[in-house]
Formats: C-alpha cells, sequence, structure tokens
C-alpha cells in the first residue's frame, strides 16, 4: 500500500514533511531545516557517545 502523502524528491522520498521544513525520507535519513539543525545534531551525536560508551563497558 503505497501513502498518498509521499512527495519524491532529490533528497529521497519525504514520508513526513513538517511545517519548519524538517523530514524523514522512506529510508528513515533525517533532513532539518537551519533553525533545528544544530541543536538536532548535538543531541544526535551526544546520544551516540552515550550509547557508544555502554556499548564498550559491555564488552
Amino acid at each position: 500500500m503505497k501513502t498518498t502523502y509521499s512527495k519524491l524528491t532529490v533528497e529521497g522520498d519525504k514520508k513526513t514533511n513538517w511545517i519548519c521544513g524538517c523530514f524523514e525520507t522512506v529510508d528513515s535519513f533525517f533532513k532539518f531545516c537551519p533553525d533545528h539543525n544544530g541543536v538536532l545534531r548535538t543531541i544526535i551525536e551526544s546520544k551516540i557517545d552515550e550509547l557508544d560508551t555502554k556499548y564498550n563497558k559491555t564488552k
């Protein structure tokens, strides 16, 4: 079943187009608008570091 709200773009097939301009492609790639890019990048990198640290402790 194909969703009717998908839109094929240069960046990929957009599943969700939020008001601010952030979106997620069908292959789970997130693209953030300039207003949110900096803060979300910081949060994501912090979470990755946290998961890496947690994973390394379990080895």
